[in-house]
């Protein structure tokens, strides 16, 4: 099992022995990639700032002049023009369009032309160098034509966000031509609008409204004249009360012979009623001897009563008894003495209906007599109230004419008269300076100074950046080296486990040496299955002699530092390691000889060795890689494609792990992808690269910022 111990990189590129742990692209590597393609990117870049520079030498300062003009929205400066409008009094147009329009009218040929002779086309456009050739081609008419035109390009007129003001400004490199047309021009729009304006029809519609005040009083005095011969107050009012007279008569008339009628009957059958009664009865006779008023039978039952109740009160023989008694005995008295008196009455009754159905008879002829006298009344009220309602029938005719008439009259003398009103309104309006449209600002108070020098020249430096960087982006595109080891490691998709500078191979360089010792810390603290790292093979794309020498430190530090007995093969040089006599044997297959270093071996013949045969089978080169491990604790080779590309994968196969070489600026990326891909597929494990030969093209301060 591989477990990889990776160094923790510094923040900065100070100490460049560690590689950056990070694949995403940042502003460092955005200024490294500018400054390693900065002839590039400045000469696109200086392309469009000197473009820039010459249209900001030749630019001119240029002056414009604004005046403000409010436009009055108004019924009393109205635009309508149609003498015979019968609609209402009020703005042809809405606010907004007017403005518009006097908007129209100021950027109108016919102001702008007159402006142009005010002022004189030499003034406000002075000759150039070719303006006498182009004359010859071109008539007065022509040059009148262009100079308008070229007027109008410098006018602005616009309306003031929701507002009624109109902003005029005019253009023109010299400050004095500028306000002088700026003001030419307002005094020549409200000539024109004054004469577009003119409208003379006061005096008509004035007359109008004379013919329709004859005719107004004339239809008056007829429509009072038939009310007054009619006697109408309000036609209407008194058309509804005739109506409702004559039916509240004639309903009034079916009441009175619906009861003449009913009277008549009753009459009739009380007259028979009353011939069949007699004239008194006799009902019954009655004897008593009761007189009104006698009360003693029930006032001695009370006494009685209450004696009762005292005695079971008080005791025998009180004085309230006694007196009880005393009255008991004079009531008994009295009832006694009027028994002896014997008297008694006779009554006899008369008959009660003979007497009603006389009186009821006496009321009806009354009733009768009165519905009579009641009835011819009512013809004579009908007779009238139908008179008077036929009198309003032969009225309402000529009424309703002569009414409808007199509201004509009347909506045409309102409508030409408030026209007339606003028409004189109109004509004095136009006749002096104080219209619908007032100077708020003249040109002079408000002139301000343009100059495009440097809005061109920050144009050119944000042109020159933006092509710059462009530049720079293609040219990093195109490329196909690598300058850092981050772009290795998104290119590679592995790790750079060493960063050594140009200045790697000098003596006594402590950044190669923290380079060195980091990178064998890692490869001594990798554990493959549980089991330290032996053998290791570093290979390189394409010739390099900074391989070589890599390894070689790297095996002198796993020797000298680590006291490790270490073999390095060098199948890169020519003359692999400086040899001194020493002690040679044969490990696997491989003749190694003793170096000056202590515990450092070297092969020696490398291109002899058994191992490296290619006819060897698999079986038999492990088994001398495993006699190799035995004798020695680091294996350390270096090889590249074009010297020994059949080894290499030979190689990549039997070590324990390859790391891959990139050389800075030479190394090309597909050179380096395919030996990647060519160790994967040989069935070799790679840990990561060794970036070497890396330069720094930014300054210190800026390296430690960025």
């Amino acid at each position: 099992m591989l477990m990889p111990h990776a160094a923790q990189p510094d923040a900065t590129d100070s100490s460049p022995a560690v590689a950056s742990g990070s694949l995403g692209f940042t502003v460092r590597d955005f200024l490294i990639a500018t400054f390693y393609h900065i002839r590039i990117v400045l000469l696109a870049a200086a392309l469009p700032f000197a473009i820039a520079i010459g249209a900001a030498v030749t630019s001119r300062t240029e002056y414009t002049a604004s005046s403000l003009l409010m436009v009055i929205v108004s019924r009393e400066v109205s635009n309508a023009q149609n003498v015979t409008d019968s609609g209402p009094s009020v703005l042809s147009i809405e606010g907004l369009k007017q403005v518009e329009s006097e908007v129209q009218i100021i950027e109108s040929a016919d102001v702008v032309r007159a402006t142009v002779e005010q002022v004189g086309m030499d003034r406000l456009f002075p000759p150039g160098r070719f303006s006498a050739i182009t004359r010859i081609f071109s008539s007065d008419k022509d040059a009148v034509d262009k100079a308008v035109e070229r007027f109008q390009a410098s006018l602005r007129a616009s309306v003031l966000a929701d507002s009624n003001v109109i902003r005029v400004s005019f253009t023109n490199p010299d400050r004095d031509v500028a306000v002088e047309a700026a003001d030419a021009l307002v005094k020549n729009y409200l000539s024109v609008r004054r004469r577009l304006f003119e409208n003379p029809t006061a005096k008509i519609l004035k007359l109008e409204v004379e013919r329709f005040r004859q005719d107004l009083s004339s239809v008056d005095a007829q429509i009072e004249k038939l009310k007054a011969k009619v006697g109408i107050i309000e036609f209407s009012q008194d058309a509804i009360l005739a109506s409702n007279q004559v039916d509240g008569i004639l309903q009034r008339r079916r009441q009175v012979a619906e009861r003449e009628v009913a009277v008549t009957a009753q009459l009739t059958e009380a007259e028979k009623q009353l011939a069949a009664l007699p004239d008194s009865v006799f009902d019954f006779s009655e004897k008593t001897d009761a007189l009104p008023g006698d009360e003693d039978n029930n006032t001695l039952t009370k006494l009685l009563l209450e004696r009762d109740r005292v005695s079971s009160q008080y005791a025998p023989g009180s004085q309230l008894l006694r007196d009880l008694d005393r009255q008991i005995v004079t009531i008994r008295a009295r009832i006694k003495s009027r028994s002896e008196r014997r008297y008694n009455t006779d009554r006899a009754i008369r008959n009660p209906q003979v007497n009603y159905i006389q009186n009821m008879i006496l009321s009806l002829r009354v009733e009768q007599d009165s519905l009579a006298r009641q009835k011819g009344e009512l013809v004579q009220q009908q007779r009238v109230a139908e008179e008077r309602l036929a009198a309003l029938r032969s009225a309402e005719t000529p009424l309703i004419e002569l009414n409808r008439r007199r509201d004509s009259l009347s909506e045409g003398f309102r409508e030409y008269q408030r026209r007339a009103v606003a028409a004189s309104i109109e004509e004095a309006a136009a006749q002096s300076r104080q219209s619908s449209v007032r100077v708020v600002q003249d040109a002079g108070s408000a002139v301000t100074k343009r100059s495009l020098a440097l809005p061109l020249v920050a144009a050119g430096l944000f042109a020159g950046l933006l092509f710059g960087g462009a530049a720079g982006a293609i040219a990093s595109t195109l490329r196909t080296s690598f300058i850092m080891p981050g772009e290795a490691e998104r290119a590679l998709g592995m790790p750079a486990i060493a960063v050594l500078d140009d200045t790697g191979e000098q003596p006594d360089s402590l950044a190669t040496e923290r380079a060195i010792s980091s990178c064998a810390t890692l490869l001594l603290d990798t554990r493959i299955d549980d089991q330290p790292l032996r053998a290791i093979h570093f290979l390189s794309p394409e010739d390099d002699d900074a391989l070589p020498w890599f390894a070689r430190s790297l095996a002198e530090e796993f020797a000298r530092q680590r006291q490790k007995r270490t073999l390095f093969v060098d199948l890169c040089s020519a003359t692999p390691y400086p040899l001194v006599g020493g002690d040679s044997a044969v490990r696997g297959g491989v003749a190694v000889v003793a170096t000056p270093v202590p515990l450092l071996w070297v092969a020696a013949e490398a291109d002899r060795s058994p191992l490296l045969d290619l006819r060897l089978p698999i079986a038999e080169a492990e088994m001398m890689m495993a006699e190799l491990k035995q004798a020695f604790d680091c294996i350390v080779v270096c090889s590249n494609l074009p010297r020994a590309s059949l080894v290499t994968q030979r190689f990549s196969q039997l070590v324990d792990g390859n790391v891959m070489a990139v050389q800075a600026e030479r190394t090309r990326k597909p050179a380096a992808l395919h030996l990647r891909d060519s160790v994967i597929e040989s069935g070799g494990l790679l840990f990561g690269f060794i970036f070497l030969g890396r330069r720094y093209y930014l300054p210190n301060w800026l390296y430690r910022r960025a």
